[in-house]
């Protein structure tokens, strides 16, 4: 996660500063001044606003995936026979 280090009176951010600070911005993990500076480079920005409304698209459509859990068997298995594979080689 990214550190929100913002000097106090910096008005204005880069797009590739709106890039590094996405996933920070869209878990709300960043502080009220960068959210807002953020916001305004958004609202002026389409190529960003596209960016990010993209970032949390995908975001959105990860959490709809099915969770899978390997039992501890199947691992083992699954490691047994990798390491088999190996040694075959």
């Amino acid at each position: 996660m990214a550190q929100d280090t913002s000097k106090p009176g910096k008005e204005e951010i880069t797009c590739r500063e709106v890039v590094e600070w996405t996933s920070a911005y869209l878990d709300e993990h960043v502080g009220e001044d960068r959210k807002q500076q953020i916001a305004l480079h958004l609202a002026a920005c389409a190529g960003c606003e596209a960016y990010v409304g993209q970032i949390a698209a995908v975001r959105g459509l990860v959490r709809l995936l099915p969770q899978v859990v390997d039992s501890p068997v199947e691992s083992d298995q699954i490691r047994q026979a990798v390491t088999a594979k190996l040694r075959r080689r």
